[in-house]
């Protein structure tokens, strides 16, 4: 009976990280599996206790947050089809399972020896499967590692790519706002590039954001990459293009000439901002601004409009409560998910 339960136990425990590695890997969109939201939460959590460190520890303690998350699913899986193979051959041992000389050691060392290599196709063959049943087990299994270790392979070949593009992403909103992240230099950048390169650089930003939402959506360990550099956080880049998105909406004058300004872009990318968030935070972040934000985010709208000024683009006059109105939709929620995904961050976060 016991030998019985030990074989079903092992069982669901193959099981059990075949089905997460199908829906992390195959289809990530779902956002199920048993594992994954429990070693992502766990992930986090642990990394989660830094806040407190001083400022330059606790970046560089964060940068290893996704690598560490990478490197837990893998040993997460490859653990427990090693678990589950090893209580499905324990059994066996003496009976389907053979040592090719002399006798069988019944133990857990020989049943996990024996999935160890069998799930990494090593076929050493010092212990062998000796009835067909478990010849047949021992080839599922070798056939099971072998596709697992190719699909794992691929689908984290596939998520550092993706943070590849993400941190080009980041890269060329510091370039182009001239190394400050802030939205107000981006609309005077697309100003001076005239209507055919503002056109192309609104279309690449729209393209980029709503990318965002799919790979942040598809592979949720993204969300645990932090890079030293400030301008590379998920936070920044939502930050610098809600403020640009609004800016063009409620500030810039658009004339007859520039179309492209008061085009679907800003639109999308502002939509797409505010997917993300909900999609990352679980939750749709709604607040007014308080007094004190209300003023400072109006002496903002102020200095921003003076320096489009500046710079030869037209804007309204009447733009301010507008401005303030948009702010109030995505600041309280670059703040929370700032704060989600451990940033620090200077506005805090709404409770």
């Amino acid at each position: 009976m016991r030998s019985s339960a030990t074989s079903v136990v092992g069982v669901l425990v193959v099981l059990t990280t075949v089905v997460d590695v199908f829906y992390t890997v195959l289809f990530p969109g779902s956002g199920r599996g048993p594992l994954r939201r429990p070693l992502s939460r766990l992930v986090h959590g642990a990394f989660g206790l830094t806040r407190g460190l001083p400022r330059r520890w606790r970046r560089r303690i964060l940068a290893y947050a996704g690598p560490t998350h990478v490197a837990a699913t893998l040993l997460a899986w490859f653990a427990m089809l090693l678990i589950g193979w090893a209580a499905i051959y324990r059994p066996a041992l003496g009976d389907g399972i053979v040592a090719a000389q002399g006798s069988t050691v019944r133990s857990w060392g020989t049943a996990f020896y024996f999935s160890g290599y069998t799930l990494t196709t090593l076929g050493l063959g010092d212990v062998v499967a000796a009835s067909p049943a478990y010849r047949a087990l021992t080839v599922i299994e070798a056939a099971m590692g072998f596709m697992t270790f190719t699909l794992v392979i691929s689908y984290f070949l596939t998520v550092y790519s993706t943070l590849t593009g993400r941190n080009a992403f980041a890269l060329s909103l510091h370039q182009r706002s001239g190394g400050t992240g802030r939205g107000v230099d981006i609309v005077r950048a697309l100003w001076q590039e005239g209507p055919a390169g503002a056109a192309i650089q609104l279309a690449e930003m729209a393209t980029e954001m709503r990318r965002l939402v799919q790979t942040h959506t598809s592979y949720p360990v993204l969300r645990s990459f932090h890079d030293e550099c400030e301008y590379d956080a998920l936070p920044r880049i939502l930050q610098t293009c809600w403020e640009t998105a609004a800016l063009l909406r409620t500030t810039v004058l658009v004339p007859a000439e520039r179309p492209e300004l008061a085009g679907s872009s800003p639109r999308e990318i502002a939509a797409s901002a505010g997917e993300l968030c909900t999609r990352v935070v679980r939750a749709p972040i709604e607040r007014g601004p308080l007094p004190s934000q209300r003023e400072r985010w109006l002496a903002d709208h102020a200095r921003a409009r003076e320096e489009l000024l500046a710079a030869g683009v037209p804007v309204r006059d009447d733009a301010g409560e507008e401005y303030v109105d948009a702010r109030a939709g995505w600041e309280p929620s670059v703040a929370m998910l700032a704060h989600h995904l451990l940033y620090e961050w200077d506005t805090p976060a709404p409770s």
